[in-house]
């Protein structure tokens, strides 16, 4: 049984911004509340979104790895991907998007999920240090990837989900939720395309860790092709943006885009399939007002499009926490971290309004775009709350990853401090590679060109310092102890 004692987390500390302390302690004590025990035979105790439910979400359990990576062994959301391998179909490496915990059948039957395993499986290994499970978990990865591979993509060559619900973006307008014959509608879809493209990145590293380097350089060359199949087709010169489109029959007839700007496109960024000008004119879009850089950014449907709700409207205009930090984890990943902070700081203050609000007071499911409460279901009710599973994702994973500006990397052996201007905070008593480290920033004057850094270790590692007052980073070789270092 996973027990909460904040005692043993990781202790972030952020002077002037303590309401998102406070948040953060919040999502650990739901996510501890939300642990499920199954009594059945072969299930181990998972994380869950909505305790009671009696279903396991595939794309879900992959993002809530994203926040246990930080529990310090206290609360593993692994359990629940070890639940769906488990129940995946061996004969052709099928995982469905949902299973039902009682039955352990399809709750939708036929119908795949954004497959992220692979890259939570990586992530897991450079935030902790703990490849163990790689050699296990690979067939599972391997069978889920040639399943889509083998039955999940058109003549052009990219892919499709049964329909929008598939996508878990379940009543955007890209397919229809659900579409006829669960076929997607004679759609290619941006989201999987880039997603199946991340999982042959992660994979080749994850083969490369393991050894395996035939298969490193199959995966890499399979990052590499779908990478361009998705620039030559869901690519837009025109408009400037990843789209859906429709495409059954000739792969050379004229794409006919889906004229809506959602948040699956960004995942463009994240695979890293965005480069050069592409990268600058999506991030034009996603930085626009009148677009997706609302007052709680950032909206899955761009405020410009006809089916924008500024109520939310469940996916017709929603935040939500999994493409939030596909849109940040990208920006970060592709060298604006600067942007990707701000934007994660929006995210969290409206976050902490709406939590401090005496009306809601909780972790919600989704937010309001243009207003700090709340988002709305398609039907006007209000989403659910205590939402922790992956509403945890701003308050724990990117208050370290972007707004401490923490990066961990094990395949190095080296911690990043991203310093940036009134920031004077870091993070305590975190579990990496198999020892705790603590990192804080204790004073920080750019217009003097100087900083203090306060480290502590139990092991030896890299600790690389970024500031904006220094054109190049800072490396210093870390040994067990505590350190007091002047940048």
């Amino acid at each position: 049984m996973f027990v909460y004692d904040k005692e043993k987390l990781p202790i972030p500390v952020l002077k002037g911004k303590e309401h998102f302390i406070k948040l953060y302690d919040a999502a650990w004590e739901t996510a501890f509340r939300n642990v499920e025990i199954v009594d059945k035979e072969g299930w181990k105790p998972q994380l869950t979104c909505m305790p009671g439910a009696g279903i396991i979400w595939q794309w879900d359990s992959c993002f809530m790895t994203f926040i246990t990576n930080y529990a310090n062994g206290t609360l593993n959301a692994f359990n629940n991907l070890d639940n769906l391998y488990r129940l995946r179909r061996k004969s052709d490496g099928f995982m469905a998007m949902a299973y039902e915990m009682e039955s352990e059948c399809e709750a939708y039957p036929g119908r795949i999920n954004p497959p992220l395993m692979a890259w939570a499986e990586w992530n897991h290994f450079c935030v902790t240090g703990d490849d163990s499970r790689f050699a296990e978990v690979l067939p599972a990865l391997e069978g889920c990837y040639d399943f889509i591979e083998n039955n999940r993509r058109r003549i052009c060559g990219l892919y499709w989900f049964e329909d929008s619900g598939s996508s878990g973006m379940d009543n955007s307008p890209r397919s229809g939720y659900d579409a006829r014959h669960e076929d997607g509608s004679d759609v290619c879809f941006i989201d999987l395309a880039c997603q199946q493209a991340l999982s042959a990145q992660c994979m080749a590293k994850i083969c490369g860790r393991l050894g395996m380097e035939d298969k490193k350089a199959f995966y890499d060359g399979e990052h590499k092709r779908i990478c361009e199949l998705i620039n030559r087709y869901h690519w837009s010169e025109r408009s400037g943006w990843y789209f859906d489109f429709f495409a059954r029959s000739n792969p050379d007839e004229k794409v006919k885009y889906i004229n809506s700007k959602t948040a699956a496109a960004f995942w463009a960024l994240t695979c890293g399939c965005a480069q050069g000008e592409r990268k600058q004119r999506m991030l034009e879009h996603m930085f626009n007002k009148d677009e997706f850089y609302t007052l709680i950014p950032f909206p899955t449907l761009a405020k410009d499009d006809p089916n924008y709700d500024q109520g939310g409207g469940y996916w017709l205009g929603g935040v939500w926490p999994p493409t939030n930090y596909a849109a940040i984890r990208g920006l970060k990943d592709n060298g604006y971290p600067e942007l990707a902070r701000e934007a994660a700081i929006r995210y969290l203050e409206g976050m902490c309004k709406v939590a401090e609000d005496p009306a809601y007071g909780s972790i919600w499911e989704a937010y309001a775009p243009e207003a700090y409460r709340p988002a709305t279901a398609e039907s006007g009710v209000i989403v659910r709350a205590n939402f922790v599973g992956w509403g945890g994702l701003a308050p724990i994973t990117m208050l370290i990853e972007n707004i401490l500006g923490l990066t961990f990397r094990a395949e190095e052996n080296t911690v990043h401090f991203n310093l940036f201007p009134e920031t004077i905070g870091g993070l305590k008593n975190m579990q990496f590679c198999g020892g705790k480290v603590s990192v804080l920033c204790t004073d920080y004057y750019p217009a003097m060109g100087r900083s203090t850094v306060e480290v502590e270790a139990e092991k030896p590692f890299r600790l690389i310092v970024k500031t904006n007052y220094l054109w190049e980073p800072v490396f210093i070789d870390v040994e067990p102890g505590k350190h007091s270092y002047k940048i």
